[in-house]
């Protein structure tokens, strides 16, 4: 048996939405997704066996999404009513909020497609659903992100690139 904090990852989006309009935030729909999948991650890195939210995750190009919440915001956001998370949750996901919120989401989405959790399990050709205790021992946010050799995505996948070091070229006679 998993405990959870809150009852579904509706409740924890809005809670992020909510969050956003209290400090006049526009959040895009991508960061949402970034936020969620931090805030799991992070939850069950945390909490040992516990889950933040009842979800599934996705592989695409831009990182990880919950399938769900892609589907019901794609023609805008839903109303929904205000539904209270305990003190303890909302207290996490305020830290998740105040670390990752204001970052813009270019930085936000190389955070996530850099880390080690990202490229063990992106598949440019197929959907792949996350084994999300297996990603959460391969994600680790700051050191992924500021290792001396960085992993980018190319067209053609990811490439590790490191500092150029041109080679001095012998005289001619």
């Amino acid at each position: 048996m998993t405990k959870i904090a809150a009852p579904s990852v509706f409740d924890v989006a809005y809670w992020f939405l909510r969050s956003a309009d209290n400090k006049n935030f526009f959040i895009e729909d991508e960061k949402l997704h970034h936020l969620l999948f931090l805030s799991q991650i992070i939850y069950l890195q945390n909490h040992g066996n516990e889950i933040l939210f009842p979800s599934m995750f996705l592989v695409t190009e831009k990182g990880f999404i919950e399938p769900n919440i892609l589907k019901i915001f794609a023609n805008g956001h839903p109303y929904m009513p205000h539904i209270k998370i305990d003190d303890k949750t909302a207290a996490f996901l305020e830290k998740i909020w105040n670390k990752y919120a204001a970052l813009p989401l270019i930085e936000l989405r190389s955070l996530i497609t850099q880390s080690q959790a990202f490229l063990s399990s992106y598949d440019k050709n197929q959907v792949v659903a996350l084994d999300m205790a297996k990603i959460a021992h391969l994600f680790t946010p700051e050191k992924d992100n500021f290792s001396n050799n960085r992993i980018r995505m190319s067209q053609r996948g990811p490439v590790v690139v490191s500092q150029w070091q041109p080679k001095k070229v012998k005289k001619q006679d």
